[in-house]
């Protein structure tokens, strides 16, 4: 039980430090971000390639391809 309240509470508070960064990123240095995603999505829900922007208030951004390689625990 008390796990479980543990495990609300983080999942609330990554999502307000995420709300944060994105709100406050112009303080924050090295913050980058998903911006977009073009092309169809993988069985998993990934897009074929996701825009990255590298700083808050940028006019450009990185497009990132899939590869088709994965990494992970190898189950």
């Amino acid at each position: 039980m008390e796990m479980e309240a543990f495990e609300g509470e983080l999942k609330a508070l990554r999502r307000i430090y995420k709300s944060y960064k994105h709100l406050m990123a112009e303080h924050i240095p090295y913050t980058y971000f998903i911006c977009g995603e073009l092309g169809k999505q993988d069985v998993n829900g990934m897009p074929d390639k996701l825009m990255v922007c590298p700083a808050y208030g940028l006019d450009f951004f990185y497009v990132y391809e899939r590869t088709g390689q994965t990494e992970g625990p190898e189950w």
